[in-house]
């Protein structure tokens, strides 16, 4: 366990690996409070908050008066309404394939720290792909996910899997909405070789928030995307009268 994070985060953490092993099997109970108080050397509020956190993120269940239980996993695929609309129009008519770029656990910046409310110093998961539609890359993507929520996340093989996927089937997690903005930025050196354009070509610039059910934020996502094959569309209902006019 990290030493570094607090003690509940380090029980929660110390518990999902159990969960996610099959240590503690779908429906089976798990050590009573009193009993990871002794097993943790913790108080009763540590222990509390600890299994509160799972119950939160829907990987537990408390029964009254029995005590608390591994859930179910979640059956409902949510994954779907959390992909833009360029990945979407892009899996409809093209053959998408990806490349994984890097996959490792370091300390962010503080950009990234801020926008996932890590602690100062918390250790993140960097997952950096590169995504192909019909063998031409389109889109150069670069996910942070806090490490003390996606324990050996670092061990997936994503490339031909999703992410999304991972966290609700592997990790039980209810994804619940994303925060994103979009702006128009220019290739350096860098991604304009990944992406075979010329440096200083247009591409459009996608960061994100993806929170869970809980409300807590899972990931923070940035996307470069070659403007030559994505599009933005947004549709507005309400009261257009009420917009700014030009």
């Amino acid at each position: 366990m990290n030493p570094r994070l607090p003690l509940y985060h380090r029980i929660e953490n110390d518990l999902k690996n159990k969960i996610f092993s099959g240590q503690y099997k779908t429906g089976e109970m798990l050590p009573s409070e009193r009993e990871l108080i002794e097993i943790y050397k913790v108080s009763r509020l540590t222990a509390r908050e600890a299994v509160s956190r799972l119950a939160n993120q829907g990987l537990v269940e408390k029964v009254q008066g029995k005590g608390t239980y591994v859930s179910t996993p979640q059956r409902e695929n949510r994954m779907g309404s959390l992909y833009s609309g360029g990945e979407e129009i892009l899996m409809r008519y093209y053959e998408i394939t990806t490349k994984v770029l890097d996959l490792r656990i370091m300390v962010p910046d503080a950009i990234v720290s801020k926008n996932l409310n890590l602690q100062s110093e918390e250790e993140v998961v960097y997952l950096e792909r590169l995504r192909y539609a019909n063998n031409n890359p389109v889109a150069l993507i670069k996910s942070y996910l806090p490490h003390r929520s996606v324990p050996n996340l670092e061990q997936v093989d994503f490339t031909n899997k999703s992410l999304y996927q991972t966290l609700e089937e592997t990790y039980r997690m209810q994804l619940y909405d994303a925060n994103e903005t979009i702006e128009a930025v220019k290739a350096d050196e860098r991604s304009s070789e990944l992406l075979e354009i010329k440096r200083g070509t247009a591409l459009l610039f996608n960061h994100r928030t993806v929170r869970l059910l809980d409300r807590s934020i899972i990931e923070y996502e940035t996307v470069m995307y070659r403007s030559d094959i994505y599009k933005y569309h947004n549709r507005i209902v309400g009261n257009l009268a009420a917009l700014p006019k030009n």
